[in-house]
């Protein structure tokens, strides 16, 4: 199983709706990729998609709420399980190995089912574009892709290590790790400076040493961290926290649109021009603060609805709950699909 871990018993059927849905969108920005030959970039150097028009940007646009959705629910799952399992009788220990397990397993996934069909689909067929992910920043030696199955895996592992934290601990850990990336990570002017292996794994998007590191462990960690908080406080006051969900998403937004506007801290990049479109073209390669924020609140906004609407009753919402049951079967079987069809 990938990021939904809690057992059948105590699922929340609308992390599951939420994580199937994700599952639906993300396949929408990977058919254009893989099938459509052309992929947007919101690179914090380099490439940075530039829209002429609402329909292209908005079909981006909605799976920015994917990969965010995905750290979160996978930390909340985490915190769930734990909590389950720790009522079962197992041990911390065993609860730790089990997590540490199964995020390793997912980098496994990664490297052997996950990479090659990204590699197939961009290195082969016709052409991609000047868009594509795979040409900024260049080198010549491009050996291997570091994806966001690899940033789950290695986020499960690591979180795995400090599931036995308090949540005083964790919200420390999301809030550094958010912090950190939007203080750290350097202006698009730099977008020719060499940096070493461990901070493009760390914290960057882009080459260093073949290696494309399109989703780095820091800021991608602090959202699965946020999750563990999720979870733990719907474990402890389910009701309480779905009625607390909108104002926290809310607040969220709300911090995001006013840091975009200031234009500043927690941009990396600002707005090109006046336009609606430039305010809400974000930067996700490394996740900007203002990036993080509005798709979390997003995502806290759908959980509270979908709980509220209790949407799993429906025939479409049922076949939405499986996929979010299943999402790593689903994941892989679409991208070897669209690999294939791509190359065709």
């Amino acid at each position: 199983m990938m990021p939904g871990m809690a057992d059948a018993s105590s699922r929340l059927r609308s992390i599951d709706v939420l994580r199937g849905l994700i599952m639906v969108v993300m396949a929408l920005d990977h058919v254009g990729l893989m099938v459509g030959r052309f992929h947007s970039q919101e690179m914090w150097a380099g490439a940075w998609t530039r829209y002429q028009s609402a329909l292209p940007f908005l079909t981006r646009f909605v799976t920015h709420f994917c990969a965010p959705g995905f750290f979160l629910l996978m930390g909340a799952g985490m915190a769930l399980m734990a909590g389950a399992r720790a009522r079962q009788g197992w041990t911390d220990g065993h609860i730790t190995r089990s997590i540490v397990t199964r995020g390793l397993l997912l980098v496994v996934v990664a490297t052997f089912f996950e990479v090659p069909a990204f590699l197939i689909a961009t290195l082969s067929g016709p052409p991609l574009g000047d868009n594509s992910e795979f040409a900024i920043p260049g080198t010549p030696e491009r050996r291997w892709v570091l994806t966001v199955l690899f940033a789950l895996g290695t986020s499960m592992a690591v979180s795995g290590l400090l599931i036995r934290a308090r949540s005083a601990v964790w919200a420390l850990l999301a809030a550094a790790a958010l912090l950190v990336t939007a203080v750290t990570t350097p202006g698009p002017e730099h977008v020719d400076t060499v940096y070493g292996f461990g901070r493009t794994v760390l914290m960057l998007s882009r080459w260093s040493h073949g290696v494309w590191a399109q989703y780095p462990l820091v800021p991608w960690f602090g959202i699965a961290a946020l999750g563990v908080l999720l979870g733990r406080a719907l474990a402890a006051d389910k009701a309480r926290v779905y009625r607390a969900l909108p104002w926290v998403g809310l607040a969220c937004l709300a911090l995001a649109v006013g840091l975009r506007a200031a234009g500043a801290f927690g941009n990396l990049r600002a707005p090109r021009d006046g336009s609606w479109i430039e305010f809400l073209n974000l930067i996700k390669y490394p996740p900007s603060l203002v990036f993080t924020l509005f798709m979390v609140g997003g995502n806290l906004l759908l959980l509270a609805f979908l709980e509220r609407a209790q949407v799993w009753t429906t025939g479409l919402g049922r076949v939405i709950e499986t996929f979010g049951r299943s999402p790593l079967a689903f994941y892989i079987a679409h991208l070897w699909l669209f690999s294939l069809i791509g190359v065709a």
